[in-house]
C-alpha cells in the first residue's frame, strides 16, 4: 500500500522522536542507576572496612561480642542502621549477624566465595532473601601468617532505588506516550503546511495544457527548494511552449508550402480538361505540372531529411572525409548550372583538410550552400568557394556577389520555412521552401561545428562553416 508523503513524513518524525525519547530515557535511567549504585557501594564498603578493623584483633583473632552492631554504632561511630552485616568463617559458615538481619541470612554465591578465597572484594545484587533486592559487598579478612581469617558481608536494601525507578519508568512511559501523540498531531499538521505549496504547484501545473503554455507557476520564495522546483517546472514549460510553437509553425508552413503546388496543379488540370483539342497547351500544362511535382518532391524530401535528423538527435556516421575532394565534386556538379545562369564560379582555395563525419551529409551541406549562392546571384555575378585549415577547425567559405540579405532577415535565415522576399531571386523563380539553410544548420550542429552568414544587400552574401578537424 502506497502512503502519501505527508503520512510518511509524520511516521518518520514520530518514529525518530520515539526512538530518541526511549534512548534518552534509557541513558538517563542507567546513569541514575550507576550514581545510586556507586554511592551505595561507597557506603557499604566504608562500613565493611570499619568492620574489618574493628572485629579483628592484632593477633588475627576475631572479636565479635553479642549485639556487636549496636556496640559498633555506640562506641565506634559505625552507622549500622539500615545495613545488614554478616561475618562468615573461611568455610562460608555464618559466625555472626547484625540484629537487622533477624532470621534472614545474606546468601553468598559460588563466584563471590571464590573471589573471597582469592582475597578479592566483590559487589553483587542479591534477590529472594528479602522483600527488596539487596546490594552486598563481600570483603575477605586476610592475614599473611594465617591466610583467610573471615569474610565480612555488608548489605543495604535497594528499596528506595527500586521505588524511584518504578516511579521514573511510569513517568517516562506516560511522558513518551503523550509526546508521541502530540508529535503525531503536530507532525501531521506541520507536514500538511509544509506540503501545501506542493499541492498548489500541482494544481497550477495541472491547469497548464497545450492551449495555455504561456502560463507560469508563481514562485513565493524563489531561493528555497520549492522555489527551485517551480523554477525548473517553469523552464520546462518554456521549452515545451517553444517546441509547440515551432511544431505549429512547422506544420502551418509545411501545409502552406504543399498547398501552393497542389492548388496550381489542380487549376492547370482543370484548364487542361476544358481545352481538349489544344495539344500544345496540354504540353505546357504537363510541363508546368511536372515542375510543381518536382517542387513538392523537393519539399517532401527536405522535410524527411529534417525529420530523420530530429529523430536521430543529430546522430551522424563517423568516417574520415576529405573536404577538398568533396568541394571539387560539388564544383564539377554545379559547373554547367553556373554557366547556364551566367555566373562565374571559381575555387579560391582548396587545401587538403580531413574531418571526421558523415560524407553524405557534408556533401548535402555544400550542395545547399552552392545551390543557394548560384540561384541568388544575378547573371554576370561571381561565386567563390574555398576550403582551408583554421587552427583546430576546417573552414569552408561560400561567397557570392548576389542580391544579399537584409539585416532584419539575417538572424532568421536558419529557421525552418523562413524565406526572405521572394523577389530577391533576381527575377528567376527559384522554388525555394525555406528548408535548405535549416538543413545546413542541423548538419553543422550534428558535426559539432558552426555556421555563420555575413551579408549586405546588393553586394552579396558569405557563408562560413567551421568543422573540427
Amino acid at each position: 500500500m502506497a502512503f502519501s508523503i505527508r503520512t510518511r513524513l509524520t511516521f518518520w518524525y514520530v518514529t525518530l522522536l520515539t526512538v530518541s525519547l526511549m534512548a534518552f530515557g534509557s541513558a538517563f535511567s542507567y546513569s541514575l542507576f550507576r550514581i545510586f549504585t556507586d554511592r551505595m557501594d561507597n557506603q557499604i564498603s566504608s562500613v565493611a572496612n570499619m568492620m574489618v578493623h574493628t572485629v579483628i584483633r592484632p593477633s588475627g583473632e576475631l572479636f565479635l561480642p553479642r549485639d556487636f552492631d549496636l556496640i559498633l554504632g555506640r562506641f565506634f561511630g559505625i552507622r549500622t542502621e539500615g545495613n545488614y552485616i554478616q561475618v562468615l568463617d573461611p568455610a562460608g559458615g555464618v559466625i555472626a549477624q547484625s540484629s537487622t538481619l533477624e532470621e534472614h541470612t545474606l546468601p553468598i554465591s559460588d563466584e563471590t566465595y571464590r573471589l573471597a578465597l582469592s582475597g578479592e572484594t566483590s559487589y553483587a545484587n542479591v534477590s529472594g532473601a528479602f522483600r527488596y533486592p539487596v546490594r552486598v559487598v563481600t570483603k575477605p579478612i586476610v592475614f599473611k601468617e594465617k591466610g583467610l581469617v573471615a569474610i565480612v558481608q555488608v548489605g543495604s536494601s535497594l528499596e528506595g532505588l527500586d521505588d524511584i525507578f518504578h516511579s521514573l519508568a511510569y513517568i517516562f512511559l506516560l511522558g513518551i506516550a503523550a509526546s508521541v501523540v502530540i508529535a503525531s498531531v503536530m507532525g501531521w499538521f506541520l507536514a500538511r503546511q509544509a506540503l501545501k505549496p506542493v499541492r498548489e504547484l500541482a494544481g497550477l501545473a495541472r491547469k497548464i495544457s497545450a492551449e495555455n503554455l504561456n502560463e507560469r507557476l508563481n514562485i513565493a520564495v524563489p531561493n528555497d527548494e520549492l522555489g527551485a522546483l517551480a523554477s525548473t517546472i517553469n523552464e520546462m514549460i518554456g521549452r515545451l511552449e517553444a517546441s509547440f510553437k515551432q511544431i505549429r509553425q512547422f506544420t502551418g508552413d509545411a501545409s502552406h508550402e504543399l498547398k501552393t503546388p497542389l492548388t496550381i496543379l489542380k487549376g492547370e488540370m482543370e484548364m487542361a480538361i476544358r481545352s481538349r483539342d489544344d495539344v500544345e497547351y496540354m504540353r505546357e500544362v504537363i510541363a508546368s505540372s511536372l515542375e510543381e511535382i518536382d517542387r513538392m518532391s523537393y519539399i517532401v524530401r527536405n522535410l524527411l531529411d529534417l525529420a530523420r535528423m530530429d529523430a536521430g538527435g543529430g546522430a551522424v556516421s563517423m568516417d574520415r572525409v576529405s573536404l577538398d575532394h568533396l568541394l571539387s565534386e560539388r564544383f564539377e556538379h554545379f559547373r554547367k548550372f553556373a554557366l547556364d545562369s551566367r555566373v562565374d564560379m571559381v575555387i579560391i582555395k582548396n587545401m587538403a583538410v580531413m574531418v571526421t563525419g558523415d560524407g553524405l551529409r557534408l556533401g548535402q551541406l555544400l550542395y545547399n550552400l552552392i545551390d543557394n549562392a548560384i540561384k541568388y546571384t544575378p547573371g554576370g555575378g561571381r561565386v567563390e568557394l574555398s576550403v582551408e585549415p583554421d587552427g583546430a577547425f576546417a573552414r569552408v567559405t561560400v561567397r557570392d556577389t548576389g542580391i544579399g540579405i537584409s539585416k532584419e532577415d539575417l538572424p532568421y535565415i536558419f529557421d525552418r520555412f523562413y524565406r526572405v522576399d521572394k523577389a530577391r531571386s533576381s527575377g528567376r523563380e527559384v522554388g525555394g521552401a525555406g528548408l535548405g539553410l535549416s538543413i545546413c544548420k542541423e548538419i553543422v550542429d550534428a558535426h559539432k561545428g558552426t555556421i555563420e552568414a555575413a551579408s549586405e544587400p546588393g553586394k552579396g552574401t558569405a557563408f562560413t562553416v567551421r568543422l573540427p578537424v
